[in-house]
């Protein structure tokens, strides 16, 4: 048994491996250089999960010495100008995209214009290269010179342990990238910290998920800046449409197996992954209590 579940696993293997290096091909650049930028060697990522508010204001003087990462949508918050984080990541397509669904222009909008508004310090922007071709984010930022833009690969890598941690390494590609918070930790990796600490990242979606009448799969994804507002809605592809149940699933799946990856990645590196949101549906890092 255990020879056939090896044989199994080799194809297994084989095949992701196969797909792997297509997906390169197709999608990433090569000679992709992730700048060692950590100076602290401690790195905070500021989740956008409803624990936020509460993280910040008993942990204010643990924030002070270490550098700070933001995420997607929160530049449009009172955070953003008080924090002054260091780095600002994004890696949803709803945010560059065009040909999307009006609401998520609008949205976009708003925030690269609050982005070009409020930045007062030097922020490193990463964003993947695919966004690199749409010019409309570009031009919103286009007046703020304290803003600088870092692309990055963002295309999914599965094989051995051995070949996938050698493609990491090289910027090729990441674990998949099915939430802001892969390729945070994993540029944040490459760029040399050895502590990452995770803020508001409760990614406890799947009590929130209910399918109504109509059959729609409904789920509501609560924010630290919409807690009290926000509402269950169906889950978008790319920014247009909605997604069916098992594919809602099937994209969480990705998402927590991806940590699993990425943790497995920083013991090779000597990183440690630390989740300090409380209430926490990762379970893939160690747990602390600050």
């Amino acid at each position: 048994m255990e020879f056939i579940l090896a044989i199994q696993s080799f194809f297994d293997n084989l095949g992701k491996t196969f797909a792997t290096f297509a997906r390169i091909f197709l999608l990433s650049k090569w000679n992709v250089k992730i700048k060692k930028q950590a100076q602290t060697k401690e790195a905070i990522i500021l989740g956008n999960g409803p624990s936020l508010n509460t993280m910040i204001a008993e942990n204010i003087d643990f924030l002070s010495d270490k550098e700070l990462v933001c995420v997607n949508h929160f530049p449009i918050t009172n955070f953003y100008i008080q924090l002054k984080p260091k780095y600002y990541m994004t890696s949803a397509p709803d945010l560059w995209l065009d040909s999307i669904d009006s609401h998520f222009v609008e949205a976009s909008n708003k925030l690269f214009n609050a982005m070009c508004e409020k930045t007062a310090w030097e922020l490193q922007f990463f964003i993947p290269f695919e966004a690199r071709k749409y010019k409309r984010w570009q031009n919103l930022l286009a007046g703020n010179k304290q803003i600088h833009i870092n692309y990055y690969n963002n295309t999914p890598v599965e094989s051995w342990n051995f070949l996938a941690h050698f493609l990491f390494r090289k910027n090729i590609g990441m674990p998949r990238p099915h939430n802001i918070m892969v390729p945070s930790i994993f540029n944040l990796m490459n760029m040399g910290y050895k502590k990452i600490y995770l803020f508001g990242a409760e990614h406890s979606w799947l009590k929130d998920i209910s399918v109504n009448d109509s059959n729609e799969a409904l789920i509501n994804q609560k924010h630290f800046y919409d807690e009290q507002t926000s509402k269950a809605k169906t889950l978008d592809k790319r920014g247009v449409g909605a997604r069916r149940l098992h594919e809602i699933l099937y994209k969480f799946m990705l998402a927590f197996k991806g940590y699993f990856v990425l943790n497995e990645y920083a013991k090779t590196q000597n990183v440690k992954i630390l989740n300090a949101t409380p209430n926490s549906f990762i379970d893939a890092f160690e747990r602390i209590k600050l």
